[in-house]
């Protein structure tokens, strides 16, 4: 009996020990900032089937047989890690970075993925971290040159205005702005904080952006905010303050040689001369008095301060952020002020649930100036205006341009205003409040598999209010005053419903994530308008003070958008990639047969590097891709274009009636046969990784072609209401980028060297669709006075291309006028020599606009950049060269200020190189008081600039403060000062101000892009 127990006892002891199992769990974070880190592979003596990967807390749970051995932990962009374990035990570790562009963990569509697996053209945003000693106040000016394929472009150096971003080409003539999302949802407002920004991917292709549907066919701009990191809190402190200015600004004529040209001008004329440009007549006005470029600019403040309190422990992550800018611009009473708060929080409450919120609040403000007009433009009135007229008259009023004792002479110096009174005279306020709020819960249902509900709610209300006082002096004068005062509100919710499943097996890794997404918006404006105030001072700037009230404008519209998503991602041995994605879109845009379509992608990727048969010593990672993919485009509908709402106006009703009664017409046409546009795009591309991993590089093929365009439909004049939209036309662009990197370590000593390069071909395709007419062109109504129109769309040229009569040159003898001759008959019998020649492109013996030939875009053919940064123990320095190749700007800017045909404006001191019989070597046209050659309003080539560039973008030195010098009291402080310049100098063979003038390219003296200086701090405590 004993034995038999024994042996029982024995037995069950062995078949315990068969079944005895040991537990080690922890966590992984990062050894440089200490945030956790997901997706780490945990294996015992690695073994690949015992495998397992850290949560996306960074914790892990591993159960193996052996009582000891030894875990590895691996992760790309870190350092392999083994650490020896006995027995049940809890084992917590930091990896080390390592070096290689290609590990870091780029954003995705609602994801992340590494970047050596990404299959389609996604770029993330290099040295983001930088943007806090830079002196700009938006992302968008971070961008531009940053990535190859994103064209950033300029609208001046107006404060108020953003510059656009343009991702591989125009594909429409609509809304080419490309979709934000922030911390996982669409974003709408007004520009972030930049200092909150964290990370920041760009979305190139559809197949790419597809997982965002109809608001993604311009690219996805893909923002993660920053959060806090485990350990102690972290106090943060960002401050810069500097002066900025502009460069290269034009010079007028003084008043003598104002007085001067015109009588000249008038002599070349055959005019007689004016008396106001008489020395004895009007010896007024050979006195120069004021610089006015110089008075209507400035040197400007610009101040930057951020505060940031952020920290996580094993359960809570929070961040809290105070933000303030303040951007004077260069000219007078032009500005731009935000202050911001965010407050971000995530909560783990168990293993499987976790929630957060972020809340982002600004109010900003901008006030800018119209410098696009011909008319009214700031700065060109600043030539217009006469030097021998002062700022200010002898009563301290605006100077007109004369005084009004000599009031018979304004009539010779035109309709201009005073400049500096343009600026200054208006009270403008223009503040925008903006709420985003976002709130998430996230449920891990079992290993692999989770769900997460993210709700979005964002509030706007802008603000717009303007009084113009009269304007009494000479010159433009107006005698009534006005007050323009409008509101808007938009309220705006998105809630997406995700469900996400992320499974390794052996080699095959699987992720596959369905999304319901819904949003919806409501907008309303109101417009009103005040006349006739009889008194001006501020406490009497309200509508209801003004003696005629023009009849309210409103606005209103809702908009809805629902889609459903799928997408299924795999590789095998992180060797074989397949994606595949499909997304539903329906619209409230769109007539009920047509809101919804269906909106497919692919993309395959293949890492020849790791093929046994790929042996070069050099490469250590390469891989090929290729994508495809659609997207319906949403931003080029009407909100109602398949069932315009009609139209109200007040009319006259009866033969003693007042314009009191309302009325109701059709302004619009519908279209309920209107379709979805579409967006597709084919890439193919390479990532490599060369010389142990300190050179990387990126090639890109692509093309983006758009189907279906919306466009206005052609006005029939018969019908007597606008065009209804129609889809007429087809789009393609097709282009090139390349990306390289390199970077080294030397002891105390590092630099990294990126250069990145894009070239882009776009065209027309066809228009069909349009009208039934057979037109295949669309003319654009930019325009310089309404005399030069510049610019035309054709099928089989570039969007907004030139559209010009070509410029021959001078004629520089009667000869040569005579010489010029069709069927024995002169081509311009008003020319002298001292004209213009224009090209008789089709040959019928006379100039006019049917001579106009098709040429070069403001778009630039080619965009490139260069960033060099150094650092050498504690000292560092950047350096951003950025430019463009094959950009023509129309320089309208000369129409007015080149010519003295018109209303006797002043003009650029340039003419004083115009032709003359002795002065032949010269591109400006003889000075005249009549254009007969229409020299100057023949919308022509001489007008087209080239505006290629090359800026030096940005300077940084900075200097980080030992710790030693910090102090003991605070644990890893750290403090960073540095000196930045922006925009410190340009080379261009353009003859106007500043190159970047925006918009389709027409310059009538935009606004010009500042230099800015900077001193500023980051402490971190």
């Amino acid at each position: 009996m004993k034995k038999t127990y024994l042996l029982l006892l024995f037995s069950f002891g062995c078949f315990y020990m068969s079944f005895a199992q040991t537990t080690i769990k922890g966590k992984v974070t990062s050894k440089t900032d200490g945030s956790p880190i997901p997706g780490v592979t945990v294996t015992v003596n690695e073994q690949k089937q015992n495998a397992i990967s850290t949560d996306f807390d960074g914790n892990y749970a591993i159960t193996v047989k052996e009582k000891q051995g030894k875990l590895v932990f691996t992760s790309i962009g870190y350092k392999k890690l083994e650490i020896p374990f006995g027995g049940n035990q809890t084992i917590n570790i930091s990896l080390e970075d390592e070096v290689n562009s290609l590990d870091e963990v780029v954003l995705i569509g609602y994801g992340s993925s590494k970047k050596r697996n990404i299959t389609s053209a996604i770029a993330s945003v290099d040295n983001i971290e930088s943007i806090s000693s830079r002196p700009v106040s938006t992302l968008n000016d971070f961008l531009q040159g940053s990535v190859a394929g994103v064209t950033v472009m300029q609208q001046g150096g107006d404060p108020s205005q953003t510059s656009n971003i343009v991702i591989r080409g125009y594909g429409s003539f609509a809304n080419e702005k490309p979709l934000t999302v922030v911390d996982g949802l669409p974003y709408y407002g007004p520009p972030i904080n930049p200092v909150d920004i964290k990370s920041v991917s760009i979305l190139k292709d559809a197949a790419a952006a597809a997982i965002y549907g109809a608001q993604a066919s311009s690219g996805v701009i893909v923002i993660e905010t920053k959060n806090g990191k485990v350990g102690k809190p972290s106090i943060n402190f960002d401050f810069y303050s500097g002066l900025q200015s502009v460069t290269n600004l034009p010079t007028a004529l003084n008043a003598q040689q104002q007085a001067d040209v015109y009588n000249q001008a008038a002599d070349n004329g055959g005019s007689p001369r004016q008396s106001a440009h008489n020395a004895q007549q009007n010896p007024w006005g050979q006195i120069t008095r004021t610089n006015w470029v110089d008075k209507i600019f400035k040197t400007a403040a610009v101040y930057n301060a951020n505060f940031n309190i952020s920290g996580a422990s094993d359960n809570v992550n929070y961040m809290t952020s105070v933000g303030y800018n303040k951007k004077e611009g260069a000219l007078l009473g032009t500005f731009s002020e935000r202050f911001s708060f965010r407050e971000k929080t995530d909560i783990k409450l168990s293993d499987k649930i976790k929630i957060g919120q972020n809340v982002y609040f600004s109010r900003t403000e901008a006030v800018g100036t119209d410098t696009n007009s011909g008319y009214s433009g700031a700065i060109i009135n600043a030539l217009y205006m006469p030097s021998a007229a002062p700022v200010y008259d002898a009563d301290g009023k605006f100077s007109g341009v004369t005084p009004q004792n000599l009031s018979q002479f304004a009539g010779a110096y035109g309709d201009v205003y005073n400049p500096v009174a343009l600026l200054l005279r208006p009270t403008t306020t223009n503040p925008t409040s903006f709420i985003n709020a976002n709130a998430y819960f996230n449920y891990n249902i079992i290993d692999g598999l989770s769900f997460k509900s993210n709700f979005g709610y964002s509030y706007t209300n802008d603000k717009y209010k303007r009084f113009s006082p009269r304007i009494p002096e000479l010159g433009r004068t107006n005698l009534n005053n006005f007050l323009y005062q409008s509101g808007a509100d938009t309220n705006r919710w998105v809630w997406d419903n995700q469900l996400t499943y992320s499974k390794s097996f052996n080699d095959h890794h699987l992720d596959v994530t369905a999304i319901q997404s819904a949003q919806f918006t409501k907008y309303e404006y109101l417009f009103e308008q005040g006349e006739g105030f009889g008194n001006e001072e501020p406490f009497n700037q309200y509508l209801s003070n003004a003696s005629v009230i023009r009849i309210p404008q409103t606005d209103v519209y809702e908009d809805a958008l629902a889609s459903t998503i799928g997408r299924v991602m795999y590789n095998y041995s992180n060797k074989y990639f397949l994606s595949v994605s499909m997304r539903r879109d329906q619209t409230s845009r769109l007539a009920k047969g047509n809101q919804a379509d269906y909106f497919p992608s692919t993309s395959l990727g293949w890492r020849i590097s790791d093929e046994k048969f790929f042996k070069i010593p050099v490469i250590n990672d390469l891989k090929l891709r290729a994508s495809w993919g659609q997207i319906g485009n949403i931003n080029s509908v009407g909100y109602y274009s398949f069932d315009v709402p009609l139209n109200t106006t007040t009319v006259v009703l009866g033969e003693n009636g007042k314009l009191d009664y309302k009325g109701t017409y059709a302004g619009r046409q519908s279209n309920p046969n209107l379709k979805w546009e579409i967006s597709e795009s084919l890439d193919f591309g390479l990532d490599a990784s060369l010389f142990n991993n300190k050179l990387s590089l990126t090639a890109d093929y692509f093309e983006k072609t758009t189907k279906g365009m919306i466009i206005p439909g052609l006005e029939d004049s018969h019908q007597g209401t606008i065009a209804a939209d129609v889809n007429g036309g087809e789009v393609k662009n097709t282009g090139f980028e390349f990306g390289i990197g390199y970077k080294v370590k030397s002891g105390d000593f590092t630099y990294s060297i990126n250069a990145n390069a894009s070239l882009l071909d776009n065209k027309l395709i066809n228009l069909d669709g349009y009208n039934s007419s057979g037109i295949d062109y669309i003319a654009h109504s930019d325009n310089v006075r309404s005399i030069l129109t510049p610019y035309r769309s054709i099928v089989g040229k570039e969007l907004y291309s030139t559209y010009l009569i070509p410029y021959m040159g001078i004629f520089q003898s009667q000869a040569e006028i005579e010489a010029y001759k069709k069927d024995g008959k002169l081509i311009q019998p008003n020319a002298v020599p001292g004209d213009f020649k224009f090209q008789d492109t089709n040959n019928d013996g006379k100039i006019d606009n049917n001579d106009r030939a098709f040429m070069a875009s403001y778009l630039p053919d080619v965009t490139y950049n260069l960033n060099l940064n150094f650092a050498y123990k504690s000292f560092d320095l950047g350096m951003i060269f950025q430019g463009v190749a094959g950009v023509k700007a129309f320089n309208g800017y000369k129409y007015t200020t080149y010519n003295a045909s018109l209303q006797g404006y002043n003009l650029d001191n340039r003419v004083l190189d115009s032709w003359t019989p002795t002065n032949t070597n010269t591109n400006l046209p003889r000075i005249s008081t009549k254009d007969d050659n229409q020299n100057f309003g023949t919308t022509s080539s001489w007008y087209l600039e080239d505006a290629s560039y090359v800026r030096l973008k940005n300077v940084t030195l900075g200097y980080t403060l030992p710790k030693s010098v910090m102090g003991s009291s605070v644990k890893d402080p750290f403090l960073r000062v540095y000196l930045s310049a922006e925009n410190l100098f340009t080379i261009t063979p353009y003859s106007g101000i500043d190159p970047e003038v925006g918009g389709k390219g027409l310059d009538v003296g935009k606004y010009p892009v500042s230099r800015t200086i900077t001193m500023g701090l980051s402490l971190s405590l």
